[in-house]
């Protein structure tokens, strides 16, 4: 099967940060299936070309490819309507969206026409297309890929752990943690110990006894959450944006505890994970044996410093949502569901 696939390359756009999550999951996936060969297209070209000659190029490569399926990973404004509808007619399209707890009212609900499936991660959005008169919805979720997030054999001189940007409900739950006299280290930018590499994160995530997946959300009175009511992300900068109705819509749903991926790849690493919990994580994890979930501050202090000193019973579920993970939760199983789902 040839697949062409469209995604952000460089995290941001910016070649300093390295590959982004969509190349190193969904690409890099795609590209190690047996039988698929893959024609890589990524959206980083449109800084150069612009959007029109972009847009170009993508319809002649699938005209020259002749693709079985076209696969894109939606990000902002880089695909035009007419383009994805020129390739649904050419050959079966999928649409992966991120994110729809809030964009699916400012941005997902818009593209279904233009595509043969589209693919979300919520559980609530396939009934919000549903209400909205698309029927050609697949449900699907996070993952890992096992190629990258793997375990590594160290030793656990990380008590406690958190990867990933600073925010500053991120940053609550570490003072308060520290007060608790916990000792954790939170990496990622905009904290103190920096951004780590990706070699780094897999180290750490397996050095530590405990790895946090933190799901507090942002303050929806803060400038960077209320200037999504006038502002959106086209390509790789931010434009004005009027669809105020749409926007507010989005806005109001901004808060919604959910599930991202970095659980999934914490367990595929064999790391003992407690995480925030979040509207379908349940589903994917037995609670206190295959993952662990608070819901305040306070419950996570508590399960904490129970874990710390209770060895064995962590690294039980550790092993536990390892098993679990590897059975049903890496992005091979998820091309092979939504591939199975496409071929009906």
């Amino acid at each position: 099967m040839k697949v062409v696939y469209a995604g952000v390359q460089k995290e941001h756009y910016s070649n300093g940060r390295g590959y982004s999550f969509e190349y190193n999951n969904f690409y890099l996936t795609l590209k190690s299936l047996p039988g698929v060969e893959v024609v890589e297209y990524p959206y980083d070209r449109i800084v150069a070309l612009g959007r029109r000659a972009f847009n170009d190029g993508l319809r002649a490569l699938v005209e020259r490819e002749r693709p079985d399926l076209f696969f894109a990973f939606m990000y902002t404004d880089e695909l035009e309507p007419a383009t994805l509808q020129h390739i649904k007619e050419k050959t079966t399209s999928i649409a992966w969206f991120a994110d729809d707890y809030w964009r699916f009212w400012n941005y997902s609900r818009h593209w279904p026409p233009y595509v043969s499936y589209v693919v979300t991660t919520y559980s609530r959005a396939v009934e919000w297309y549903r209400r909205a008169g698309f029927t050609n919805v697949i449900r699907s979720q996070w993952g890992c890929n096992t190629a990258v997030y793997q375990p590594i054999e160290t030793a656990k001189d990380i008590a406690v752990s958190f990867v990933g940007q600073y925010k500053p409900g991120r940053g609550k739950v570490i003072r308060e943690l520290r007060r608790a006299g916990i000792t954790v280290e939170p990496f990622g930018t905009g904290w103190p110990n920096g951004r780590l590499s990706q070699d780094e994160m897999l180290h750490t995530f397996s050095r530590s006894r405990i790895n946090l997946n933190l799901t507090d959300r942002a303050n929806p009175w803060s400038p960077s959450v209320l200037a999504r009511l006038f502002l959106k992300r086209s390509v790789n900068r931010l434009v004005p944006d009027l669809h105020l109705i749409d926007n507010a819509r989005a806005y109001l749903h901004f808060t919604t505890p959910h599930t991202h991926a970095r659980p999934f790849e914490l367990a595929g690493c064999r790391a003992f994970v407690i995480s925030g919990a979040s509207e379908d994580i349940g589903a994917c994890y037995v609670s206190d044996k295959e993952m662990v979930f608070y819901r305040s501050t306070d419950e996570l202090v508590c399960k904490v410093r129970y874990y710390l000193t209770h060895d064995a019973e962590r690294e039980a579920i550790a092993r536990a949502g390892y098993l679990r993970t590897m059975k049903e939760h890496t992005y091979e199983k998820r091309f092979k569901d939504i591939f199975a789902r496409v071929s009906r």
